[in-house]
């Protein structure tokens, strides 16, 4: 988001067309980051996750990747949050289905997703922390110093959860690992 800056200080001056520019292009990487954390839950996750943020938003100060760190780390925060409730409070499940309007172009909206959905199940099927690693480093895109503070480890354990996870993924996709990795 090349006009970052520019959008941050409308949306706190209560340009909703700014904050919704914001939003867009941030939203997908909470939502992916949350999937492979949370699986269903992520867009409920990422939902907590906004309204969240909009408590301290009028206060942020930072450029677009400061951002993304801020959003995620409460994204992060909102998902320990999730797994606490469930452990006090367990989900009950229901024979019914709620009803659900489907969208016009279900076809493009399927197509379009099942990469992504089979990239997200792989990832998920890491281990915690090293599909974690990379699902802020990938989804993210966030930098190994960033990773480390949001995770609370340092940044050579997020090096090598990094690594390791990309050795597993290649191995998943009966692929030879890359070079340095």
């Amino acid at each position: 988001m090349d006009d970052f800056p520019e959008a941050l200080a409308a949306a706190q001056r209560g340009d909703e067309r700014a904050f919704t520019s914001i939003f867009r292009a941030m939203n997908s990487s909470v939502v992916r980051y949350l999937a492979v954390l949370a699986g269903n839950s992520a867009e409920d996750l990422a939902a907590e996750t906004w309204i969240a943020a909009l408590r301290g938003f009028g206060g942020f100060t930072g450029d677009a990747r400061a951002f993304r760190a801020w959003l995620l780390t409460i994204a992060r925060a909102r998902w320990v949050d999730s797994v606490r409730a469930q452990a006090r409070r367990p989900e009950v499940l229901t024979d019914t289905t709620p009803e659900v309007v489907a969208p016009d172009v279900v076809h493009d909206i399927v197509a379009s997703g099942i990469e992504t959905t089979e990239a997200l199940t792989l990832i998920r099927s890491l281990p915690p922390d090293q599909a974690e690693v990379l699902s802020l480093r990938v989804l993210g895109e966030l930098e190994v110093a960033e990773v480390a503070e949001i995770m609370g480890k340092t940044a050579n354990h997020v090096r090598v959860l990094s690594h390791r996870g990309l050795r597993r993924l290649a191995q998943m996709l009966g692929e030879k690992p890359p070079e340095g990795v």
